[in-house]
């Protein structure tokens, strides 16, 4: 177990137990290993998306553009994610102080990764509602997003993300006393932080879940069951397979990101009703299940392209194009190499 994970040396300050300085350990290289190739599938994966709307007229729907903008959070969350190896490499000699704490909040503390996971999370609730209200209430359309404002939509996600998370900004620091950085949703500042902890998971977990759960089991109520949805338009049958196929997607799309989510939302709930001193004792398996739940909230960030992959015809064959437009021009550039070396 100790060549496995960080081993935490528990010291006693004024009688009580505290957690002790911390060591990169091989748990943290194995981890960063993992954390680099999610980065290299997730990174190509969420371009390739962006691409395929960006250059296919076709597909310039709101639906679609909400969906890159999953796609540009998933990317900044791969990309800012503390974990990789550049974290191990600055953590071994970390600036203190002033700088420190600078450092902590962009580039090895959580504080960016707390506004991408919330971008994704709105991004999912604004699209659940959207279908629901396209779908069950189309005369509605006083809220609805369309193109002419599906970029404020957009803007209007972002900037909530980063106002709800400028608590989490300000308390990410370098702690001298721990030898790392630490944030509300670090073991060391979990219980103190109960309030901004408690509320973060309701707000961004409970809150969307519980909005994405009604929405979608109507949606697929009125779609599967009652055959409600696309009554007007029976006889249509390809207009209402793509409405069936759409359904799929995004509740595949909202049951991964949660699947990835709900392990992080849970054990973070348990911890606030732990007792700090049991957590103390028990510090290296606790960590292993912090490193791996924050593991999976990432991957929620690389499978997004592989769903859209399978499930959606529009956008396999985007990524056929692009695949086979990129394997064309380096063939006429290997072509045009072995021309110019010929010797005449």
């Amino acid at each position: 177990m100790e060549n496995l994970t960080v081993r935490v040396l528990i010291q006693n300050v004024s009688n009580d137990l505290d957690f002790g300085r911390f060591k990169i350990g091989t748990i943290d290289i194995v981890f960063a290993v993992l954390y680099f190739l999610i980065d290299i599938i997730g990174v190509t994966g969420n371009a390739l998306v962006i691409l395929v709307v960006k250059r296919n007229r076709s597909m310039h729907t709101t639906t679609n553009f909400l969906l890159v903008n999953l796609a540009f959070a998933d990317i900044f969350t791969l990309l800012t994610c503390p974990r990789n190896g550049y974290w191990l490499a600055v953590t071994a000699s970390h600036p203190v102080g002033l700088a420190g704490d600078y450092i902590c909040k962009f580039f090895t503390g959580n504080a960016l990764v707390g506004i991408t996971a919330s971008v994704s999370s709105l991004t999912l609730t604004v699209l659940a509602v959207e279908r629901y209200r396209a779908l069950l209430k189309p005369m509605e359309r006083k809220y609805s997003v369309s193109m002419e404002n599906v970029k404020f939509v957009m803007t209007a996600i972002w900037g909530i993300s980063i106002l709800v998370n400028i608590p989490d900004f300000l308390k990410n620091k370098y702690s001298e006393h721990y030898g790392k950085c630490v944030c509300p949703f670090s073991l060391e500042l979990v219980q103190p932080e109960f309030t901004h902890v408690l509320c973060t998971v309701l707000f961004l977990g409970v809150a969307p879940s519980l909005i994405l759960s009604f929405c979608y089991i109507q949606i697929v109520s009125g779609l599967f069951l009652t055959k409600k949805i696309c009554s007007e338009v029976t006889g249509n049958l390809n207009e209402i397979e793509a409405k069936k196929r759409l359904a799929r997607l995004l509740i595949s799309v909202t049951f991964a990101f949660y699947v990835c989510y709900i392990s992080y939302g849970v054990y973070f709930s348990y911890l606030l009703f732990q007792d700090r001193e049991k957590i103390i004792q028990k510090y290296n398996l606790h960590y292993i299940i912090l490193k791996t739940v924050e593991f999976t909230l990432v991957c929620s960030s690389c499978i997004n392209p592989i769903l859209y992959g399978f499930q959606s015809s529009n956008y396999r064959e985007g990524f056929k194009k692009l695949c086979f437009c990129h394997a064309r021009r380096q063939g006429h550039v290997d072509n045009q190499f072995q021309m110019s070396t010929v010797v005449p």
